[in-house]
């Protein structure tokens, strides 16, 4: 198990994490540029390529909830808050799944903002390695701007 002196220490950036970090953002940007360019390509619609997008949005969402849970187990004090924190990005994610389009892209925006900045707030509170920051920033912007785009421009 690594031990929190590990996890703040300012290591360099695990390439593995840097590659599967750049290829999640895949689908955020291809999806958005599908609704933006071509949103009837193969006769799927723009409706399929939306709920595309918005489902892995909210998938990502989770995945990070529980990338602070796991940060959580770790902590000596104050566990209970960031285990209930944990949670609200998977909740948030859900509704957005059931709210009527542009409003559960709105919700995504907001949440995959909210998760950077928490991230981020992570790293400067010494809580995860300084990388895990640096990572956010770009992916968080990425995954932001693939979203925005897709709710502005979409027709």
């Amino acid at each position: 198990m690594t031990n929190r002196s590990e996890l703040t220490t300012p290591h360099s950036m695990p390439r593995a994490a840097l590659l599967l970090g750049l290829a999640g953002l895949v689908p955020f940007i291809g999806l958005a540029m599908t609704l933006i360019l071509a949103p009837d390509l193969g006769g799927l619609g723009s409706r399929g390529f939306h709920m595309a997008l918005v489902t892995y949005a909210a998938l990502i969402a989770s995945f990070l909830g529980g990338v602070r849970w796991g940060n959580a187990l770790m902590m000596a004090e104050g566990q209970t808050r960031e285990l209930l924190v944990s949670v609200l990005p998977s909740l948030v994610a859900w509704l957005a799944l059931a709210t009527p389009r542009p409003y559960d892209l709105m919700m995504l925006v907001g949440v995959t903002l909210a998760l950077g900045v928490s991230d981020v707030g992570m790293v400067l509170s010494g809580k995860a390695p300084r990388w895990y920051g640096k990572l956010r920033v770009v992916l968080t912007t990425i995954a932001t701007l693939s979203l925005l785009s897709a709710l502005l421009f979409q027709s």
